[in-house]
């Protein structure tokens, strides 16, 4: 499905019927990702009446980028167009992992109609140098036996390596089929412009003293070395229905790694709002 923008059509899917949940991705990656770890959240728990929406961003996945957007605060007016035309008046769930749940606080500060928020990996610091970022041991990460001499030579599963804290097979056939395709097609002249010339909202200094009142869950990595853990908790803890949950063993790519504990902590989640 498509919804224009600028006259630019935004990739997006629908499935099931009932309360909307938006879901948004990480940064260069697309809404694969997304569904990789909702979808099966959503049947696992046995979850009826939600229309799950799974928005490729501009510049990534099947959305080419926008001319005009050129920075996050950019892309924030095009999420919140989305929304009005696609969603309208109606509440609505967020889901946000990594850049989208960057996004997602963004849009807690301007959406009224948002009942609640699921945040998984959340990027909350847009300045890498200025994040807490844990120091992990080499006794922290686990690879499985003889996987690496079976992919030595690919450059995806080097990849996967930086990021990954539980590198199993199983993990690993995750994100070359959720996140791995993405990053073939990213619009990296897009998506590189943006990082430089403004990868951060100008509503961040804010996220200390935003205003939301509704359930909102914040699930990180103990060894998550991309946006950390401590972070989240020390900006967000003063929101008065926050879950903070912290998974040890488990980095950026937590949805994967501990998918149990995920479906587990999503499920609660949706209960309480």
């Amino acid at each position: 499905m498509e919804f224009m923008v600028n006259n630019t059509p935004l990739y997006y899917e629908e499935y099931g019927s009932g309360k909307p949940i938006l879901c948004l991705h990480g940064f260069t990656e697309d809404s694969t990702s997304m569904k990789g770890c909702i979808e099966p959240a959503i049947a696992k728990a046995g979850f009826d009446g939600y229309r799950r929406i799974y928005l490729d961003m501009p510049g990534m996945g099947k959305t080419p980028g926008i001319a005009g957007v050129k920075n996050s605060d950019e892309m924030l007016d095009v999420l919140k167009q989305f929304i009005a035309g696609v969603i309208g008046d109606e509440g609505f769930l967020l889901v946000g992992n990594s850049y989208g749940g960057y996004m997602s606080l963004g849009l807690a500060a301007v959406e009224a109609n948002i009942d609640g928020i699921f945040l998984f990996g959340p990027c909350v610091v847009a300045d890498h140098d200025s994040r807490i970022l844990p120091d992990v041991e080499d006794e922290e990460l686990f690879v499985e036996d003889g996987l690496e001499e079976k992919f030595e030579d690919n450059e995806d599963f080097e990849d996967f390596l930086d990021v990954a804290v539980h590198a199993t097979r199983e993990v690993w056939l995750r994100y070359e089929s959720e996140i791995v395709p993405a990053y073939k097609i990213v619009d990296r002249k897009f998506c590189g412009a943006l990082r430089k010339n403004g990868y951060a909202l100008s509503t961040e200094a804010k996220f200390t003293e935003m205003e939301f009142t509704k359930p909102i869950t914040v699930l990180v990595g103990k060894q998550d070395e991309s946006v950390g853990y401590e972070d989240a908790w020390n900006i967000l803890k003063h929101l008065p229905k926050l879950t903070y949950c912290c998974l040890n063993g488990a980095g950026h790519l937590m949805q994967m790694e501990k998918p149990k504990a995920f479906e587990f902590i999503f499920k609660n989640w949706i209960e309480s709002v």
